[in-house]
């Protein structure tokens, strides 16, 4: 029997959401944003719980959109699979969630990985994590939010460095501009997320959803907008034959790690 690809646990008021696909890396399918989807909107209709923590088995938070995926559709030429994939019910799902939301971020978050965490409303991270944003890398563009999310959150400039270069931005710097609410020792993390969560949790839950949707409110106008802009880009891009051969060179690469 196949595992399920979210973990779902409470913890009194908390609920804990564990990406699980770790011999993937927790690189994401459709079938785990389809999970998810469907744990946020019963997380969101559950009165008991009032805050959830996200985090990812094994050593990465996420990897990512599952490379043999993006292979699968770059040969196939399929745009019906491309537009499937790229559908924005799961990332809307994840942007109007009305609970607050952290970000236990124990490795790598790579592409959807570090996308995701911005989607919540707090980020902590291990100090052996590193984030991110290689869409270039494999020829596709930023997606699901990021575009208007990372600049918002660290700036304009830090933003481009990110995106332009794909380079890999370890804990400690992400904590300095900003990307991050607290780092920790990797032992602490999971433990350091559950007590802030109860704690915001605790607090009146009436005031608590209204305060987080008035900040998303300011912060986040044109958002929408954004988010379909975004998703016409990277269907573009995910058509392309430069991707195409990105995303071969990069399982060749990782195939012959292994052997």
């Amino acid at each position: 029997m196949s595992q399920p690809v979210l973990l779902v646990e409470d913890h009194g008021p908390v609920r804990l959401f564990t990406l699980n696909r770790p011999d993937r890396l927790n690189a994401l399918t459709q079938e785990m944003m389809a999970v998810m989807r469907g744990a946020l909107e019963e997380a969101a209709a559950d009165d008991k719980v009032g805050a959830v923590v996200l985090t990812g088995a094994g050593r990465a938070f996420s990897a990512g959109a599952d490379l043999a995926g993006f292979a699968q559709m770059a040969e196939g030429g399929d745009q019906a699979s491309r537009t499937r994939f790229t559908g924005l019910e799961g990332p809307r799902a994840l942007a109007n969630f009305p609970k607050p939301m952290i970000a236990a971020v124990n490795g790598p978050a790579v592409g959807w990985g570090l996308t995701v965490s911005l989607m919540c409303d707090l980020r902590l991270a291990s100090q052996e994590a590193y984030f991110s944003a290689a869409f270039v890398r494999v020829g596709v563009t930023p997606e699901f939010g990021s575009s208007f999310l990372l600049p918002a959150i660290v700036g304009l400039g830090r933003a481009m460095d990110m995106v332009l270069t794909a380079r890999k931005v370890p804990a400690p710097e992400a904590l300095a501009m900003g990307l991050l609410t607290r780092m920790t020792p990797p032992e602490e993390l999971l433990p350091a997320a559950m007590e802030l969560a109860g704690q915001i949790a605790a607090m009146p839950r009436p005031a608590v959803g209204m305060a987080k949707s008035l900040l998303r409110h300011g912060a986040e106008t044109g958002l929408e907008q954004v988010l379909d802009y975004e998703m016409r880009c990277f269907r573009a891009a995910m058509a392309s034959p430069e991707h195409k051969a990105a995303v071969q060179g990069m399982l060749e690469a990782i195939q012959s790690r292994k052997t």
